[in-house]
């Protein structure tokens, strides 16, 4: 039977790298912050991006935009600010395009 291997970057439940994944953008910073940080709230698993030389964090990764909008509700009193985000391919994408796209393929 198939092993279902997962990094902590893509936890998708299928590995098609052609789907957009989608993530919780938490918080920017200029410098890199450790893990334990207490910017995260408690919050483990995080992850990060650059854009414009700018350290972005990331929470939650799944090719299903249902789970990352729960997921997201459930960390808005710590994260008020926090919004969705879309990857494909490792790139980011427009969010809404993404959406349409998970609206598709289901």
């Amino acid at each position: 039977h198939e092993r279902n291997y997962s990094s902590t970057t893509e936890q998708n439940d299928n590995n098609d790298a052609s789907k957009p994944v989608f993530k919780i953008q938490i918080l920017v910073s200029k410098s890199p912050l450790k893990s334990d940080d207490k910017h995260f709230n408690g919050l483990t698993d995080v992850d990060s991006y650059n854009e414009d030389g700018m350290i972005k964090f990331t929470y939650g990764a799944s090719s299903n935009y249902n789970e990352i909008y729960r997921l997201r509700k459930q960390i808005l009193d710590k994260f008020p600010g926090a919004f969705i985000i879309a990857f494909k391919n490792g790139a980011k994408m427009d969010v809404n395009t993404a959406i349409k796209e998970f609206k598709a393929n289901r």
